[in-house]
């Protein structure tokens, strides 16, 4: 991300914010991804196409994970003639974002004795996402 708004692109911990409650970061957020290396997403390149954010394993280069803004997913998904129903509802809808991956995504702060919450892999959101 080279261009002036980089800082304003959307991250995964922005699904997860909200007023009155303890703040999360990318860094408290674990995966595993396909190649077997485990990582925290703020060890993770973050490639960005518009309003999208995709985090990039750091061994193999594969998009692992993504979020963008509710409009944002609307105009891809309605610019994507082979965009279908089950395409359509893939990734989870949290707080003005859809995020998704293609592995599960676990919320373990640093310190935490296990996982907080384990977000479920939506592989499909990466299908949504393949002609970008």
């Amino acid at each position: 991300m080279t261009d002036a708004h980089a800082d304003r692109r959307p991250r995964f911990a922005d699904a997860f914010a909200s007023p009155g409650e303890v703040q999360v970061a990318d860094g408290d957020f674990v995966l595993t991804c396909t190649c077997g290396l485990e990582q925290r997403l703020d060890a993770m390149a973050l490639d960005a196409i518009g309003d999208l954010t995709l985090y990039d394993c750091a061994r193999c280069e594969t998009s692992v994970a993504a979020i963008m803004s509710d409009s944002e997913a609307a105009r891809l998904w309605v610019s994507t003639s082979a965009m279908t129903r089950r395409q359509e509802a893939a990734g989870h809808r949290r707080n003005g974002y859809v995020l998704g991956s293609r592995v599960d995504v676990a919320l373990r702060p640093a310190g935490a004795d296990g996982d907080v919450l384990v977000i479920p892999a939506t592989p499909n959101l990466f299908v949504a996402l393949r002609n970008l």
